[in-house]
């Protein structure tokens, strides 16, 4: 698996860095060795001893397994990477997308329109005029207290003089940056910069988000306003998010060109050093600084049409550390019983690796015959050289067919855990992109209500003692309208009084409530607030106000103009947020790597008690209950928890992470407490475990026979098979061999016990179905065997099918039991039984089938048989 143009990136040279792998190449390495030796040895020996077939496809199945195993790890060392670096630009892009409403909202503040004008008219007014001055500037304060994403207000005049400015010590008393001419000029509704300038000197590359002061009448700008963002503050805390203190991934920040504008560690990626940027989506190793890295770039989605600056999240990890995070740890808690169940039913295990079990079973089959009909040819063949050491090197092909098979379901099972392990990372990463999400988007709604709740008009409409007019009303309604059409995510905008009586609104569709009475529980709390800084928020419940729907109503009082505190109505915005919390689980929802969404995965955002607030499933709504376990709610501030399962029917993966706020809102300094929690859930099965999807459990049967084994004739030689639940043996003084199943041709006519006929060695060769005779047996499944029988002096022999081939053993005549024949009536086939010498309930009963019988059965059909396959 080489990447194009990079020979490094092969996944042979990848594998020297997965400690993960080491483990399983040791086994298959010791297990080579040992097939090496055996296959030369049986070579030497032609005791039907021959492994050099089974070498071979175990060299190919382990050169498979490997593969799988290298490609998985760093399947999940990509995704890794790939989430960290994307998660990192989209949080961005959408913290950035805030800013250019913010900037084009702000610029229309009648305040700011009002100082800016008045320098235009006296430009000594700027520092004449000391009230009007301390007023705009107390106001850019309240402003950058709400948002605390800007370290400074800044506004110009046309010319480039600094009128006002929130930092009086951040710079000069003029600019003659270009942004500004820009910003009068733009048909844009921002300019956006990112680059040195004279307005923030102190800074290397400042974002600054601009647009222009009309004058009243709107006919002529006449200022420029800035918001300078706290850059580098907002990546580290997206860095933080992502990457733990023992992470060795470094996450950053290009620019169109690769100049890394922000890194979590300067000290490996500094600001400004240039990266070779990967341009294909891809992972890739990369040299920076005589050191190599596993290295991805992403492209921003973007937000709701906005795409950025043009920058892109940047990953990266020493490829000496790259594959940790690729071991399986997030399945450390997952109970045993239903990690057996997941890995046996999971739906996410591609064909190649579901054929990886299947195959190594085959190999320790056709050991297992190989080491059967060993022991059969040398207990027969009376001439045969070196008998005791072809039955000790037999005895090692079986151990070692046993070994083969241990090695490779636990090499076998490592990988599917690790491909599970990535499905609850990843469940655990988007858990908490969502409520990253939720909580930074929800944080701009608390400062919205706060912000819009100080505007000049609504405090000048309710602070007065006589009765609204009608055309207040309307200039009121118009304003929160226009506020509306920027700020999409509100279904609809209101004032209220001091009384809590609707004065106004933004929604015509609720126009009906002017003039009534707001009884929600959230009003009176509203209009007791004494601070700037407060707000309330509703539960998330049905309202009248959002159409009898659950939503989010966040309401801030209206103060008075006297500056005492005194509210004289409030501010309620209406979050839309069955459209909006549901964009939000989207965006979170696990991927394809083509982009489309994994089938089946489901997010949603639940209170603590479990009930959901949205659902990216739209057959899950609100104000119902997730019914999963206490353990993925019970959560402390940001705290995540994940886990596999069972839910409808089906094994999921689900990742969970309680919500720790953003900056001030719901933080210490924030009295608001409302814990949500995000889960994502990814399904891994289509049904709860079935024992046969992997191949089922290996028989495991206990022959714990008396290892007594006299000389003379004291000793019967028996060859053992299984057949359903049946432990059943022949005597070895018949010709016996086992052979891999073959197409088998049914026989007009024939009796139900007769399973059809097959061809061996040229010769026709009935099947019987010991099902219709014998106690336990039941109709084989699966991948069998069939064991041929040739009595001698019979020209015809017989096969039947058998499950599994067991061993062959010396059993003294004194353990048989002979079985009358009275038993079973006249069908009964069984000669003699074996039972267990010692005490173990687990131990079952041998039973030794009469050849004789069956091939006096057989005798009547032989006509039948030869006619129904010969011509």
């Amino acid at each position: 698996m080489k990447v194009p143009n990079n020979d490094q990136d092969d996944l042979q040279y990848l594998s020297k860095f997965m400690v993960g792998l080491q483990q399983d190449q040791e086994r298959l390495r010791d297990i080579q060795a040992k097939y090496d030796h055996l296959t030369l040895l049986g070579q030497m020996l032609s005791a039907g001893t021959d492994i050099t077939s089974m070498r071979t496809d175990f060299n190919a199945l382990a050169g498979i397994l490997l593969g799988q195993l290298a490609s998985e790890l760093h399947n999940k060392a990509i995704l890794n990477l790939k989430s960290t670096a994307r998660i990192a630009i989209d949080i961005l892009i959408r913290n950035l997308f805030e800013r250019t409403a913010d900037i084009g909202f702000l610029a229309t503040d009648s305040d700011i329109c009002d100082y800016a004008q008045a320098c235009e008219a006296d430009p000594l007014a700027a520092g004449a005029d000391g009230p009007r001055r301390a007023a705009l500037q107390a106001r850019f304060r309240e402003y950058a207290r709400k948002y605390s994403v800007y370290h400074d207000i800044i506004l110009l005049a046309p010319d480039g003089n600094i009128l006002l400015r929130l930092d009086d010590a951040g710079g000069g008393t003029r600019s003659s940056d270009p942004l500004i001419a820009a910003s009068l000029s733009t048909a844009d509704a921002y300019v956006e910069t990112f680059r040195p300038t004279d307005l923030l000197p102190g800074e290397d590359s400042p974002l600054i988000y601009s647009y222009r002061v009309m004058a009243k009448d709107g006919s002529r700008p006449i200022g420029v306003l800035c918001l300078c963002f706290r850059f580098q503050d907002e990546c580290q805390r997206i860095f933080r998010s992502l990457v733990t203190a023992s992470d060795w991934t470094v996450v950053t920040i290009l620019d169109a060109e690769g100049r890394v504008i922000a890194s979590s560690d300067v000290y490996q990626f500094p600001v400004g050093a240039r990266i070779a940027q990967v341009k294909d989506d891809g992972c890739r190793v990369t040299r920076f600084a005589g050191r190599e890295y596993l290295a991805t770039t992403q492209q921003t989605q973007g937000y709701q049409g906005y795409m950025g600056p043009g920058w892109q999240g940047h990953s990266l990890a020493p490829l000496n550390h790259a594959f940790e995070m690729a071991i399986a740890h997030e399945i450390a808690q997952v109970p045993e019983a239903i990690l057996a169940g997941v890995l046996e039913t999971a739906s996410l295990f591609s064909p190649d690796l579901r054929a990886i079990p299947l195959r190594a079973a085959s190999i320790q089959r056709e050991l297992n015959r190989a080491v059967w009909n060993g022991n059969v040819w040398l207990s027969r063949d009376s001439h045969a050289l070196n008998t005791s050491f072809a039955k000790v090197l037999l005895r090692e092909i079986g151990n070692t067919g046993v070994h083969t098979l241990d090695v490779f379901s636990q090499s076998t099972t490592n990988l599917y855990k690790t491909v599970v392990s990535s499905v609850l990372y990843n469940c655990s990463l988007q858990a908490a992109l969502a409520i990253d999400i939720m909580d930074r988007n929800l944080y701009e709604r608390a400062n919205d209500c706060r912000w819009w709740a100080l505007t000049s008009a609504f405090r000048e409409a309710l602070d007065q003692p006589e009765e609204m007019q009608e055309e207040q009303r309307q200039r009121l309604g118009a304003i929160l309208t226009g506020i509306n059409r920027l700020y999409t995510v509100y279904h609809n905008l209101m004032i209220f009084d001091r009384a809590a009586k609707v004065v106004a609104v933004s929604n015509q569709a609720y126009s009906n409530t002017l003039g009534t009475t707001l009884q929600a529980a959230w009003v009176m709390p509203t209009l007791g607030l004494g601070d700037s800084q407060g707000y309330c928020v509703s539960a998330f419940e049905p309202s009248e106000l959002y159409g009898g729907r659950h939503s989010y109503i966040y309401a801030a009082a209206i103060p008075a103009l006297n500056g005492t505190g005194t509210a004289v109505g409030g501010v309620a915005i209406v979050f839309d947020s069955a459209p909006q919390l549901r964009a939000m689980l989207l965006d979170a929802l696990p991927r394809n790597r083509d982009g489309s969404f994994v089938e089946g995965a489901f997010a949603v955002f639940a209170e603590r008690n479990g009930h959901i607030i949205a659902s990216s499933d739209a057959s899950i709504a609100p104000g119902t209950t997730l019914a999963i376990g206490r353990e993925f709610f019970d959560l402390d501030a940001g705290e995540g928890y994940a886990n596999i399962i069972e839910f409808n029917g089906r094994y999921y993966g689900v990742g969970s992470r309680m919500s720790s706020g953003y900056r001030e809102y719901k933080g210490g300094v924030d009295a608001y407490r409302n814990d949500v929690v995000a889960l994502v859930l990814v399904p891994l099965s289509r049904q709860v475990s079935r024992r046969d999807l992997l191949g089922g459990a290996q028989r495991q049967v206990h022959n714990d026979y008396s290892p007594y084994r006299p000389t003379g004739d004291d000793v019967a030689e028996i060859a053992s098979f299984h057949v359903g639940d049946g432990w059943y043996g022949i005597r070895l003084e018949y010709e016996i061999e086992a052979i891999d199943e073959q197409p088998i041709t049914r026989i007009p006519e024939a009796p139900a016990w007769i399973h059809g006929c097959i061809v061996h060695h040229d010769q026709v060769v009935p099947v019987i179905d010991l099902a219709s005779f014998l106690p336990g047996a039941v109709a084989p499944a699966g991948q069998r065997q069939i064991v041929v029988i040739r009595v001698p002096g019979k020209q015809m022999c017989f096969g039947f099918i058998v499950d599994e081939l067991g061993d062959t053993r010396e059993i003294s005549l004194s353990h048989l039991e002979a079985v009358p024949t009275s038993v079973g009536g006249a069908t009964a086939l069984i000669e003699s039984l074996v039972k267990p010498q010692g005490e173990d309930p687990d131990q079952r009963i041998l039973m030794i089938l009469s050849v004789q019988q069956l091939m006096e059965r057989l005798s009547l059909l032989e006509g039948t048989v030869q006619s129904a396959v010969l011509p």
